[in-house]
């Protein structure tokens, strides 16, 4: 299959139900003399599960259509996207079209009337801190300067625009400036995952350190402060200190919520700061905020979902995560289900599949907390059979920890002692063997755990716990207790108890009101 042929498959796979209307209807504007050809490969392109060209041909034989048919795929192609431009106008395309027409206005020599768009452009532009647009608006507000300029004051008004320009490009530099800060500090995160080293901290400190130093003075934008927060407010939560990243959080969110109008132009962006201000209350355990978010997420997925079904995405994802804190299983279960099919309606790009990934992460924990251990070992091996690069690194290397505990839980013993070497190897040469591991890789060795129902192994099990407790007293080494709760585990083991059980009733303990989430489904 060509690459042209996946991207027109992917392109219709792609569409919302308004959206193939909205082209159908263009289309119809152009067709003579019955149904436009166009029309006809998109409906059949449509109706395969996969992209096939032979069954294309195979359906069209003797049809016109087939005549330069790699021709016309190209033109629908073009065609879908210029229909999905028209439907999807925003400010930035509104913005692009009205500099279009100051042009087409110049050259019909309407220049009053070219002004009049101009300055209304200029506006939007600094509005929605648009400033990339700045420079060719002031390109045309010194070509129609002579319709408007004295001799007396000419250089006056040459020197105004150019000091707009100047500070648009000041502005533009601060922000860009922001932004590579949170990159930098992205970049290092987005594969190490949560602090579990000295090193990884000073890492990090230094990128924070970068955006520290900038003073105040320079946050006079909307992007500036909304970076520089950002930036910030990941560096705290991946040195686990969420109750300090949690004031830029909000005030982050207060951005958007005092500027509504650039939701417009940033909608990843105001979704993605919802997203982490749920995620650092989730980690804080404050659900009455948690709970409030995700109704703000969820009211931005009925007003933004149609433009990228991934914001919707994000949504269902975090609900999984929060469901698996709060015990209940089998309503992550469901979520987790629904995620599956929404997978199968998103072209499969790098970010979707790392989505996925993430999703079969959670799988594996919910099959195990629902002690169906064969569907966790099949969730967490396609995270195992992934390249190392594919995925983050923490999680990456946790997941061949949670595929030692699911072989326990089976117990294929055998095997298990295989996989402590290759474990432990791996963790060692990734950097990530430390005391959490090493404490669970030796308990999975010791003999004493595969004496059923015996003193040595319940031994076994408080032992664990007591090094685990211990291990885990430090605030970095702690974040590895987020990727899976050993110690509700082991407590199942000790007590007798199911693992979902003591996740419930602990999150009971520590939230005595009655959590009213009918919201999330």
């Amino acid at each position: 299959m060509s690459s042209t042929n996946n991207s027109l498959f992917l392109l219709i796979k792609s569409l919302s139900a308004p959206e193939k209307g909205y082209i159908k209807k263009q289309a119809g504007v152009h067709a003579v003399g019955g149904q436009n050809k166009y029309i006809k490969i998109f409906d059949a392109i449509d109706r395969q599960k996969e992209y096939s060209e032979k069954d294309l041909v195979r359906k069209f034989k003797g049809d016109p259509v087939l005549l330069n048919f790699s021709v016309t795929k190209n033109y629908l192609f073009k065609f879908i996207l210029k229909s999905l431009e028209s439907y999807h106008s925003n400010v930035k395309s509104d913005l692009r079209s009205m500099l279009n027409h100051v042009e087409i206005l110049y050259n019909k020599n309407l220049p009053g009337v070219a002004k009049k768009m101009l300055v209304k452009a200029k506006a939007i532009a600094k509005q929605y801190e648009l400033y990339e647009f700045m420079e060719e608006i002031i390109d045309w507000d010194i070509v129609l300067l002579v319709e408007e300029a004295k001799p007396e004051n000419y250089l006056e008004l040459v020197n105004s625009y150019f000091d707009e320009l100047y500070d648009s490009i000041d502005k533009k530099k601060k922000i860009i400036g922001y932004k590579h800060l949170y990159q930098k500090l992205r970049a290092k995160a987005l594969y190490t995952g949560l602090t579990r080293n000295d090193e990884d901290v000073l890492e990090y400190q230094k990128i924070f350190e970068e955006s520290k130093s900038n003073s105040n003075s320079l946050l006079s934008t909307f992007n500036a402060q909304f970076y520089r927060n950002l930036m910030q407010s990941n560096f705290l939560f991946t040195l686990n200190e969420q109750a300090n990243a949690e004031s830029l959080l909000q005030e982050n969110v207060d951005l958007f919520e005092q500027n509504k109008h650039m939701a417009s132009v940033k909608p990843f962006a105001y979704i993605g700061i919802l997203r982490n201000k749920a995620v650092n209350e989730l980690s804080l355990m404050r659900y009455d905020e948690l709970f409030s978010t995700i109704e703000k997420m969820d009211a931005f997925v009925k007003e933004y979902g149609h433009i990228n079904k991934y914001y919707e995405v994000l949504t269902e994802n975090l609900k999984l995560f929060v469901y698996i804190p709060m015990g209940e299983f089998e309503k992550a279960l469901k979520i987790g289900k629904k995620l599956e099919l929404l997978y199968e309606q998103i072209a499969p790009t790098k970010v979707i599949e790392k989505e996925k990934l993430l999703h079969n992460y959670a799988l594996a924990y919910i099959y195990i907390a629902l002690e169906e251990y064969r569907l966790a070992n099949q969730h967490i091996n396609k995270l195992l059979n992934q390249p190392e690069s594919n995925f983050r690194s923490d999680i990456y290397c946790f997941s061949h920890i949670l595929s030692l505990i699911i072989y326990y839980e089976l117990g294929n013993i055998e095997l298990m002692d295989y996989r402590i070497r290759t474990t432990y190897r791996l963790l060692l040469r990734r950097n990530k063997l430390h005391e959490f591991e090493k404490q669970i890789l030796n308990f999975l060795k010791n003999s004493d755990i595969r004496k059923k129902n015996s003193p040595e192994q319940l031994n076994a099990f408080k032992q664990l716990k007591a090094n685990i407790e211990s291990a885990t007293s430090n605030k970095i080494e702690k974040n590895a207790l987020s990727l899976f709760d050993l110690i509700s585990w082991l407590e199942s083991k000790i007590d007798n108890r199911s693992f979902m059980d003591i996740k419930k009733e602990k999150f009971m303990k520590q939230h005595t009101f009655e959590a009213s989430n009918a919201h999330m489904h």
